[in-house]
Protein backbone atom coordinates (compact mmCIF):
# COMPACT_ATOMS: atom_id res chain seq x y z
CA UNK A 1 0.00 0.00 0.00
CA UNK A 2 2.76 2.32 0.66
CA UNK A 3 3.85 2.33 -2.69
CA UNK A 4 0.30 3.36 -3.80
CA UNK A 5 0.67 6.10 -1.61
CA UNK A 6 3.63 7.62 -2.76
CA UNK A 7 2.67 7.58 -6.08
CA UNK A 8 -0.61 9.37 -5.39
CA UNK A 9 1.30 11.71 -3.34
CA UNK A 10 3.75 12.50 -6.48
CA UNK A 11 1.02 12.74 -8.62
CA UNK A 12 -0.55 15.48 -6.36
CA UNK A 13 3.31 17.31 -6.44
CA UNK A 14 2.75 17.12 -10.61
CA UNK A 15 -0.57 18.65 -10.03
CA UNK A 16 0.44 20.94 -8.17
CA UNK A 17 3.51 21.78 -10.69
CA UNK A 18 0.99 21.80 -13.56
CA UNK A 19 0.42 25.62 -15.30
CA UNK A 20 -2.04 24.65 -17.59
CA UNK A 21 -5.60 24.79 -16.08
CA UNK A 22 -6.72 21.85 -18.53
CA UNK A 23 -4.26 19.43 -18.17
CA UNK A 24 -3.96 20.39 -13.81
CA UNK A 25 -7.92 19.57 -13.79
CA UNK A 26 -7.68 16.40 -15.23
CA UNK A 27 -4.76 15.65 -12.36
CA UNK A 28 -7.15 16.92 -9.58
CA UNK A 29 -9.83 14.34 -10.82
CA UNK A 30 -7.26 11.52 -10.27
CA UNK A 31 -5.97 12.54 -6.94
CA UNK A 32 -8.65 14.60 -5.13
CA UNK A 33 -12.25 12.86 -3.97
CA UNK A 34 -14.72 15.21 -5.08
CA UNK A 35 -15.50 16.66 -1.53
CA UNK A 36 -11.92 16.64 -1.11
CA UNK A 37 -10.72 20.03 0.99
CA UNK A 38 -6.91 21.83 0.65
CA UNK A 39 -5.86 23.62 3.55
CA UNK A 40 -2.61 25.75 3.84
CA UNK A 41 -1.90 28.75 6.74
CA UNK A 42 -3.55 31.05 3.91
CA UNK A 43 -6.08 29.23 2.95
CA UNK A 44 -9.67 26.33 3.23
CA UNK A 45 -10.43 25.70 -0.45
CA UNK A 46 -12.98 23.15 -0.38
CA UNK A 47 -13.87 21.50 -3.52
CA UNK A 48 -11.91 20.33 -6.87
CA UNK A 49 -12.89 23.44 -8.69
CA UNK A 50 -11.74 25.31 -6.35
CA UNK A 51 -8.50 23.48 -5.26
CA UNK A 52 -7.68 23.95 -9.02
CA UNK A 53 -8.32 27.84 -9.04
CA UNK A 54 -6.21 28.21 -5.89
CA UNK A 55 -3.21 26.14 -7.35
CA UNK A 56 -4.16 28.14 -10.64
CA UNK A 57 -3.66 31.28 -9.14
CA UNK A 58 -0.55 29.86 -7.07
CA UNK A 59 1.33 29.41 -10.49
CA UNK A 60 0.47 32.46 -11.61
CA UNK A 61 1.91 34.26 -9.12
CA UNK A 62 5.13 31.86 -8.69
CA UNK A 63 5.88 29.82 -11.97
CA UNK A 64 9.40 29.86 -11.69
CA UNK A 65 8.96 27.27 -8.67
CA UNK A 66 8.77 23.82 -8.66
CA UNK A 67 7.58 21.36 -5.83
CA UNK A 68 9.77 18.30 -5.25
CA UNK A 69 7.77 15.21 -2.99
CA UNK A 70 10.31 14.73 -0.14
CA UNK A 71 10.21 11.82 2.69
CA UNK A 72 6.74 9.68 3.06
CA UNK A 73 5.11 8.30 6.08
CA UNK A 74 2.10 6.08 5.72
CA UNK A 75 -0.33 4.02 7.99
CA UNK A 76 -3.98 3.39 7.62
CA UNK A 77 -5.82 6.17 5.53
CA UNK A 78 -3.27 8.97 6.53
CA UNK A 79 0.01 10.19 5.30
CA UNK A 80 2.42 12.43 6.39
CA UNK A 81 5.01 14.10 3.73
CA UNK A 82 8.01 16.38 3.43
CA UNK A 83 8.14 18.80 0.18
CA UNK A 84 10.04 21.49 -1.40
CA UNK A 85 10.52 23.84 -3.57
CA UNK A 86 12.27 25.74 -5.66
CA UNK A 87 13.24 26.86 -9.15
CA UNK A 88 14.00 23.79 -11.47
CA UNK A 89 17.17 22.91 -11.23
CA UNK A 90 18.18 24.75 -8.24
CA UNK A 91 18.45 25.27 -4.39
CA UNK A 92 14.97 25.19 -2.62
CA UNK A 93 13.58 28.09 -1.53
CA UNK A 94 10.50 26.80 0.82
CA UNK A 95 9.55 23.65 2.36
CA UNK A 96 7.01 21.89 4.60
CA UNK A 97 5.34 19.12 5.02
CA UNK A 98 1.43 18.44 4.32
CA UNK A 99 -1.08 15.82 6.59
CA UNK A 100 -3.17 13.74 4.12
CA UNK A 101 -5.91 11.43 4.82
CA UNK A 102 -7.04 9.29 2.04
CA UNK A 103 -10.36 7.75 0.88
CA UNK A 104 -10.44 4.89 -1.58
CA UNK A 105 -7.07 5.71 -3.09
CA UNK A 106 -7.71 9.52 -3.13
CA UNK A 107 -6.62 13.15 -1.34
CA UNK A 108 -10.44 13.32 0.70
CA UNK A 109 -8.47 16.02 3.22
CA UNK A 110 -4.58 17.27 2.89
CA UNK A 111 -3.92 20.13 5.73
CA UNK A 112 0.08 21.86 4.84
CA UNK A 113 2.16 23.71 6.51
CA UNK A 114 5.29 25.91 5.80
CA UNK A 115 8.56 26.07 7.29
Amino acid sequence: MSDAVTKILQRYIEVFNETDDAARAVGIAEVFTEDALYTDPTAEVPGRDRINAYIGQFRKQAPQLVFVLGAVKFHHDTALFDWTAGPDGGAPVASGRDFVRLKDGQIERIHGFFD
